[in-house]
Parts: C-alpha cells; sequence; structure tokens
C-alpha cells in the first residue's frame, strides 16, 4: 500500500457539508428499513456483475463481463449472471479452487436490471431468503450499487427477519460519482480549478455544437461525453481541424448522429471539453473507501491503463512506475477526493482516473477525468490477485479484442495451460477474468501474477502471442 500524505480533513468536511445541505438526499437515501445496512456483514455474498445500468452499457456483448464479479467469490456464495457460461464455471472450479459456488442465470431481459428482475421473481427470491436464513444474513456485492440493488436487500431482508449488508455507497453517492460533469466540479472544488482540463455542460444540441466549435479554436482535440457513461463507450473525440470545417448545422447533426449511433437517447447534460495534449501517462487510483467510523480512504494502489483508440477505449493495465513524488500527490489528491465521498455516504470501492501532461519548462501537470465509483477492471483483478496471493503484488492485465478470432474459456485454457495460476500451487501465473465469446472479435480479458512487474508483463505478453499465433494459425 502506497503511504497516503496527510490529507486537509477540515477543508474535506467543510465542501461535504455544502454538498449535503445543498443535496439532502445524501443524508436520507440509506433508509431501506430495519433489515439493511451498509458494510459487509455475516453470511455469504451474493456477487452481481450487471452493467446494464450504466449508459450505453445495456448489450449482451457487455454481459460476458458480467461474471469478473465470480473472481471475488468464496466457496459459499452466489453469483448471479444473465447468461450462465458452463466453460468459465468450469475453470474457476479447477483452477480458482472455487468448487463451492452457486451460478444463478437470471432471465436474459437486457432492459430490466437484474436486481429487478430477482425482486419479481417469488422462486429466485425464496431461494436467496432461505440462504439468508440459514446463515443469518448476506452481504450483496454489486459491480455497481444503485437503488434496486438496495432495495432488493430490503425485500430479502424482510422476507428471511435477517440484516442484509450492501457493500457499496448510497445510491445517491453511486449517481453523483459516477457522473463526470459532477466529479469535474469536485475536483475544481477539492483541488483546484486546474486540476482538471477545462469543461463544460451543454443543455441541447445547438450548445453541444457551439461549444465544441467554441473550444476548438484554441485546443487541438475536443471531447463530447455522455458523463454518467463508462469504459469511453459515451466518448467521441474530435480533431479541431474537423470541427473548423464545418458549419455549425452541420456540427450540430455530425453530433447527433454519432452519439445516437452510440445508443444515447438524448438525454441532457452533455460534457464538452478539451482532450488533453502531450498525455505520458494514464494512472488510475485504486482506493477502498471504509465508513467514516473506520478510518480514512486507502489507497490501495496505482496503476497505469492503456488505453486504445480515438475514444481512449480500456485495453489493460499494470502497477504504475511512475516516480515516487508523483506517486505521493497522486495518492494525496485522490485521498482528499475520497474523503469528501465518504462523508456523502460512498463507501466501498472507487477509482480515480487521471492523465500527466507533459509542460515545458515546468512540473508534469495532473488532470483528474473521471470517478469509477463502481468495481472494474483494474480494481476487480486486484482484489482477487489480493485474496489468493498476496505476497505477489505484482499484476499485469489485459482486456483486448482480437478481430475474427473464436476463442471459448476452453481454448484459453488449452493454449494458456502450462501458464495458468492453479489454486493449489501458491505461484503465480495467468488467471481468465472472464469468459470469451464464441462469436467474431471476441474480448480477451487476462491477469498476470508474479513477484515482480516485469515478470508478470513478460507472462502476459507471452500469453497474447501465443493467442494471437493461434488466431493466425486459424485463419
Amino acid at each position: 500500500m502506497i503511504d497516503q500524505p496527510h490529507a486537509q480533513p477540515t477543508d474535506c468536511t467543510l465542501i461535504a457539508q455544502e454538498y449535503l445541505r445543498d443535496e439532502p438526499a445524501f443524508a436520507s437515501s440509506l433508509g431501506f428499513g430495519p433489515f439493511v445496512q451498509q458494510g459487509c456483514g455475516k453470511g455469504p455474498a451474493v456477487l452481481i456483475g450487471d452493467q446494464s445500468e450504466i449508459s450505453l452499457l445495456g448489450s449482451d456483448r457487455v454481459a460476458k463481463l458480467d461474471h469478473r464479479m465470480a473472481l471475488l467469490a468464496r466457496n459459499g456464495d452466489t453469483v448471479l449472471v444473465r447468461n450462465r457460461e458452463t466453460g468459465f464455471e468450469t475453470y474457476l472450479a479447477d483452477c480458482l479452487g472455487l468448487t463451492d459456488v452457486t451460478f444463478v442465470q437470471v432471465d436474459n431481459d437486457p432492459a430490466r436490471p437484474v436486481a429487478e428482475q430477482i425482486r419479481m421473481s417469488p422462486q429466485l427470491l425464496d431461494a436467496l431468503a432461505q440462504t439468508a436464513r440459514e446463515n443469518g444474513g448476506l452481504t450483496l456485492k454489486a459491480y455497481l450499487t444503485t437503488g434496486n440493488i438496495w432495495r432488493l436487500a430490503q425485500t430479502i431482508g424482510e422476507m428471511s427477519k435477517t440484516c442484509i449488508h450492501v457493500c457499496g455507497p448510497s445510491p445517491r453517492a453511486t449517481l453523483r460519482a459516477n457522473d463526470k460533469l459532477w466529479f469535474t466540479q469536485l475536483v475544481q472544488k477539492t483541488i483546484g480549478v486546474d486540476a482538471t482540463p477545462p469543461t463544460h455542460s451543454a443543455y441541447g444540441p445547438a450548445a453541444v455544437a457551439d461549444l465544441a466549435r467554441t473550444i476548438s479554436r484554441d485546443a487541438g482535440q475536443v471531447i463530447v461525453k455522455v458523463p454518467d457513461s463508462a469504459g469511453s463507450a459515451g466518448n467521441i473525440k474530435l480533431n479541431a481541424e474537423l470541427l473548423n470545417g464545418m458549419s455549425a448545422d452541420d456540427t450540430r447533426q455530425f453530433l447527433l448522429d454519432r452519439l445516437h449511433a452510440k445508443g444515447w437517447q438524448d438525454s441532457y447534460p452533455i460534457l464538452v471539453g478539451v482532450w488533453d495534449d502531450n498525455v505520458s501517462h494514464s494512472p488510475s487510483v485504486q482506493m477502498w473507501i471504509p465508513q467514516k467510523t473506520d478510518g480514512p480512504p486507502q489507497i490501495k494502489g496505482i496503476f497505469e491503463q492503456r488505453v486504445q483508440g480515438d475514444a481512449g477505449a480500456f485495453v489493460g493495465a499494470a502497477r504504475s512506475v511512475l516516480p515516487a513524488s508523483v506517486q505521493d500527490r497522486l495518492s494525496a489528491e485522490a485521498g482528499r477526493i475520497a474523503r469528501v465521498l465518504q462523508h456523502l455516504g460512498y463507501f466501498g470501492l472507487c477509482s480515480l482516473d487521471a492523465v500527466i501532461c507533459e509542460t515545458p519548462a515546468q512540473p508534469d501537470m495532473i488532470h483528474w477525468i473521471e470517478c469509477n465509483g463502481r468495481w472494474g477492471g483494474v480494481s476487480i483483478p486486484m482484489l482477487a490477485a489480493a485474496q489468493r496471493l498476496p505476497d505477489l503484488p505484482a499484476i499485469a492485465i489485459v482486456q483486448e479484442v482480437l478481430l475474427g478470432a473464436v476463442l471459448t474459456t476452453e481454448h484459453l485454457r488449452r493454449h494458456l495451460a502450462d501458464l495458468l495460476f492453479q489454486v493449489d500451487q501458491n505461484e503465480g501465473g495467468i488467471v481468465i477474468i472472464s469468459p470469451c465469446e464464441s462469436a467474431r472479435d471476441i474480448s480477451v480479458n487476462l491477469m498476470a501474477i508474479a513477484d515482480t512487474q516485469d515478470a508478470s508483463d513478460e507472462m502476459l505478453a507471452i500469453a497474447m502471442r501465443r493467442l494471437a499465433a493461434h488466431h493466425d494459425g486459424a485463419g
């Protein structure tokens, strides 16, 4: 763990008090009855990887990533998924020792969140309530802790008459933390107005186009974002030259077409801002935010993300090798932001994404980009590795698409057999984070665990070369 410099609790407390004054729902959104508490309690866990409540992520393809939460399971736990993947479940049992985990398939209705579907199913509710009665309670651990998760906890608690814990933030804290525009304001209040790229809110199509054109006169690249989406799904990056060559009407229609093509449904505001030039690193600060009575936020690690394409899609990460002074500054600033979130009812895993911008004749500049008020592509494997091999701290993660490839979990096990982590061997190896698609253009999601960063990077590179060679040979 990185030592965190002393935060400034007085400033953070005052900022939080302002938010609580202006938005009382922060304080009132934990009221789900006598059988529900925030935290981790008695009994097994129910893990829910559903991403459908994140704007633009409600597709069958993304649902494959729901299975990542199973890596956090312990024997006796239950994992809720939209579609079961028996090959992946067999892998978890054979290689990770998860031989007593119950996988429950929920009706595959992408328009309805998994937690809501469970509440509407007497059979599934009865099973969870019975598990709670037999064990004196349950803890719900969801990828995204929304009101639907809290209402599910309330229903199970009332049926079982046991205490159901929710390991996640309040619904209002989740909503605000994952809103990129709200997060920008939080950073500017907490760290300073220069701690984010220039960022603006637009409340209509003409305003989006006008802001984009205005920004393009001074910046080389403009970014337009759906502020409550994630994983670059709602990002449109535009070169200033392109915008300067279009009329206002053409820009408006162009942006509307691009947004609608991503599944956007005319919700406002839209974020319009500067896409930073001269970015040398994209660090992500991984944190655990306990309840206020249990101490300050904890920095669990700083990772450097690898992004790809115009939208900046996440394709992997490894522990940061930035200078200690930069990591200390990242830790200090992230800790201050997290302290405000903690006062607003945030509990659980959280990560903050930033970029390091090189500036001539001046110290490098840190710009905070977004808050992931949820589990994610780094935090899930990071915690899964710590559960199994706490003495091997170096991990590397890949989440890349192999175009035209057809690979199942069974294929991965066959091609990576000698590299795969085995729970009974107590040494590093490759972990399969989520199932592959069985259709074209599959996403490979792997983690390498080793005693040094170089070793984990090399192991992951070997694994990807093998898969690429198999793909090329098959083609």
